[in-house]
């Protein structure tokens, strides 16, 4: 390869923004050295090229739904894609768009393949089979934590050589430009002199643990009347909204929808809670830690590599609202206590998950992949 070449880099994508997983992909995309690396986004969903930054170009595969021929469609497309633009280097983390990707990109024989994992996948054998043929092909897989790693590795049969650790990473300065907590208040209708909780991710299932959170807080609403900011939508919303009616909680659990001002919202929040049933590294538990909230997280996947329980946050376990309820009694009964864990928890994430860390981790694997491909060849 010519050394003075640009590597083409192709992302495949599906970025919403309430899809943390696939706006890390987005972000990596933008802090590339655009020196060494020629980045083509690969969108999968409608309108995708909105939350694009406008200097990096895009393919829209137009894919009006992700099942059945569509993926037929995709494979051919990708493969003139490929073609077309002599793509050096694939990175993927969707897992079913990811495999058709990956077997796409082998076809093309392109030299370097990524995929990327932000969380628990369910490996049953046909899941892992496919997994250890394409890994044949993969060059290097990352995960978001060590818990996410070793799972790939003792549950997928991933090559442990081949799968690396790289940390999620939020926007600092989007945080620090947040909008002050009482004006949000304010406009969400908010009761002063009363805490506000707050739980964001998306509600297309119970595993984030909404369930264990309107139980806390009944449990606690004599001592300690809250209100509640549910943020994000998905297709169980409206289970979900039943489930804080038949407990009493309606008036005070206040269910936002999909929100493209999260960091304005969290300083609208006195606490953060993430009781998920399984989780990578969650971005929204990493940008409230950032904004100095205090943390009550579940000891599953790769939150407890993020929080240190009594230093920085709280860890409990996961299906156990009356750990959470003790949980939420501990920093509500103890102000002082509650902001030391939140100050320690903005300094830990400021200094190990910023996306700037993400970029410059992301910069040198790729230089490390195109040496050990090309001899230096960049």
């Amino acid at each position: 390869m010519d050394k003075n070449k640009k590597i083409t880099v192709l992302f495949i994508i599906k970025p919403e923004r309430g899809a943390g997983a696939e706006m890390v992909l987005v972000e990596a995309a933008a802090r590339l050295n655009p020196d060494r690396f020629q980045v083509i986004c690969g969108l999968l969903t409608p309108d995708a090229e909105k939350i694009i930054p406008a200097r990096l170009p895009t393919v829209d595969f137009r894919m009006p739904g992700l099942n059945g021929w569509v993926w037929l469609r995709f494979f051919l497309q990708l493969c003139w894609v490929i073609y077309r633009h002599r793509v050096d280097l694939l990175h993927v983390n969707s897992y079913v768009p990811g495999n058709y990707a990956r077997l796409a990109t082998a076809l093309m024989q392109v030299p370097i393949i990524i995929d990327h994992w932000h969380g628990l996948t369910r490996f049953n054998r046909k899941r892992r089979l496919i997994c250890l043929v394409l890994g044949r092909f993969t060059d290097l897989s990352l995960a978001v934590s060590r818990g996410v790693r070793d799972y790939l590795v003792t549950q997928g049969g991933l090559d442990p050589a081949k799968v690396r650790v790289v940390a999620n990473g939020v926007d600092i300065a989007a945080i620090d430009a947040a909008r002050p907590g009482k004006a949000v208040r304010r406009e969400l209708g908010l009761p002063d002199g009363l805490p506000v909780i707050g739980l964001v991710g998306r509600l297309d299932h119970w595993g984030k643990g909404h369930k264990e959170l309107f139980t806390a807080m009944a449990q606690i609403r004599e001592r300690h009347p809250v209100h509640a900011l549910i943020v994000g939508g998905g297709r169980r919303i409206d289970e979900v909204r039943q489930l804080a009616v038949s407990l009493g909680l309606a008036e005070v659990v206040h269910f936002l929808g999909p929100r493209r001002d999260v960091p304005d919202l969290l300083n609208a929040m006195d606490i953060f809670v993430l009781p998920s049933y399984s989780e990578g590294v969650s971005l929204a538990l990493l940008e409230a830690m950032a904004a100095g909230l205090p943390v009550i997280a579940t000891a599953v996947g790769g939150l407890p590599e993020v929080v240190t329980d009594g230093d920085n946050g709280l860890l409990i376990p996961p299906r156990d609202a009356g750990a959470l309820a003790a949980a939420l009694e501990r920093l509500l009964s103890d102000p002082a206590r509650a902001r030391q864990l939140g100050a320690k928890a903005r300094t830990h994430v400021r200094e190990h998950f910023s996306l700037d860390r993400l970029g410059r981790e992301i910069n040198a694997i790729y230089e490390e992949l195109v040496e050990k491909k090309f001899g230096g060849g960049g």
